[in-house]
C-alpha cells in the first residue's frame, strides 16, 4: 500500500479551512500541517471516491498557492482503504500513531466514516467528515459533519423527491424502490418506503441487492416486469 502526500479533501470540508486562511499573502513556509485520511481508491466505492480525491488535489494546490493554513503548507497523507471499513479502522490508527498527522479528515461513505470515528474517539482526536448517511449513529462529541442533510435524511431525501414530482403536475401513484444493501443507502431506502406509504403511494416493487454487485441484468428484468 502506497503512502502519498496530497492536499486537503473536498470542497465542503475545504470551506472550513478556507475560513482560517488569509485570502492572499506570502507563500506558505515552515513545517507542513499534515492532514490524514483515507479514500476508497479501489473497491466498489472507488468511482465516487475518485471525485473526492480530484477535488482535494485541486483544493490543496490552490490553498498552498495562497498562504497555506496559518501560513504553513498543507499536506494530505492519504491511504487507500479499499472500500473496507475494517481496513479504514486500521489505517486511521496508523495515521495517528505512526504518521502522527496534525488533523484527521474522514473517508468516503458511512461505514468507513464510522470506523474512522471510533479510532478518533479512542485517541480523542477531532474528525471532520462528509457523506455520513446515518446521523444518529454519530455519538462522538468531537466529530463534525460537513454534509447538510439534516438529522433525518431517511425522511428528508424521499420527501424532497416526492415533493418535486408532485409539483410536476403528474405525480406518481406507484413506485418501485431498488436499493443496495450498503448501510446508509438501505437506511434511506427503508425511510423512503415509509414516506411513500404515508403519502398513499402504492409500492409496486421493493428489491435489495448486495453492495458491490455489478450485474444488473436480473434486477432490470424485475423492474421491467
Amino acid at each position: 500500500m502506497t503512502l502519498r502526500h496530497r492536499g486537503f479533501l473536498s470542497a465542503p470540508a475545504g470551506m472550513l479551512v478556507l475560513a482560517l486562511v488569509a485570502s492572499a499573502g506570502a507563500a506558505p513556509s515552515g513545517q507542513p500541517i499534515r492532514v490524514g485520511g483515507t479514500l476508497s481508491m479501489t473497491g466498489p466505492l472507488a468511482a465516487t471516491s475518485l471525485i473526492h480525491q480530484i477535488v482535494g488535489e485541486i483544493y490543496v494546490d490552490q490553498l498552498n498557492k495562497k498562504n497555506g493554513l496559518l501560513g504553513r503548507p498543507v499536506e494530505w497523507v492519504l491511504y487507500d482503504d479499499q472500500s473496507k471499513p475494517d481496513l479504514a479502522r486500521t489505517l486511521y490508527e496508523k495515521l495517528i500513531t505512526v504518521d502522527k498527522v496534525d488533523l484527521l479528515i474522514g473517508p468516503y461513505a458511512t461505514g468507513n466514516i464510522l470506523s474512522a470515528m471510533a479510532v478518533a474517539q479512542r485517541y480523542e482526536k477531532m474528525l471532520v467528515h462528509h457523506s455520513f448517511g446515518i446521523p444518529r449513529l454519530a455519538k462522538y462529541d468531537m466529530q463534525f459533519s460537513m454534509w447538510a442533510i439534516g438529522p433525518e435524511p431517511e425522511r428528508t431525501f424521499p420527501s424532497r423527491l416526492l415533493d418535486a414530482l408532485a409539483a410536476s403536475g403528474k405525480p406518481p401513484k406507484t413506485i418501485a424502490i431498488v436499493t443496495s444493501k450498503f448501510p446508509s443507502v438501505l437506511f434511506m431506502s427503508v425511510g423512503a418506503r415509509e414516506v411513500a406509504a404515508k403519502r398513499g403511494l402504492r409500492e409496486g416493487l421493493y428489491l435489495e441487492f448486495e453492495f458491490g454487485n455489478r450485474d444488473f441484468g436480473a434486477i432490470a428484468a424485475r423492474v421491467r416486469d
